[in-house]
């Protein structure tokens, strides 16, 4: 028995992205804006005096 060669045009062909997919990069973008946001929200309450804040700076306070 032969085993008959698949059509190259459908072998070739993508799936579209499911559900479970668009799910996954939407809940990655989301939660990078929120972890840029919480660092930016973070530097912005770090800062002493006049002197900006950092990543770093709090813990060089203490």
């Amino acid at each position: 028995m032969m085993m008959s060669t698949p059509d190259p045009s459908t072998a070739n062909r993508q799936a579209p992205p499911d559900v479970f997919t668009v799910l996954l990069v939407v809940a990655t973008l989301l939660m990078a804006m929120g972890v840029a946001w919480m660092v930016l929200v973070n530097m912005e309450h770090s800062s002493f005096d006049s002197t900006p804040g950092g990543a770093m700076k709090l813990v060089d306070l203490r």
